[in-house]
């Protein structure tokens, strides 16, 4: 008998290949789309802030992580 392995397991089988978007579901299977329908499901919407908006919700905050009051 041998000792159980903490590492990652590997799946039993292969997953099933599948063209049809009814199956993004289903577990085990993987969808292949061509670049046209990825982009018409959102797959290369860029939905990240600029630098500029990162910087600009970082003025709220001090630098203890606490919101910076209200001073004049």
């Amino acid at each position: 008998m041998s000792a159980p392995s903490n590492g990652p397991r590997r799946p039993t089988a292969p997953p099933v290949l599948s063209g049809s978007i009814a199956d993004l579901t289903t577990s085990g299977v993987v969808v292949e789309v061509d670049a046209g329908e990825a982009e018409s499901l959102g797959a290369f919407e860029e939905t990240a802030l600029t630098e500029a908006e990162a910087w600009d919700a970082n003025g709220d905050l001090d630098l203890e992580g606490e919101e910076a009051p209200d001073g004049d």
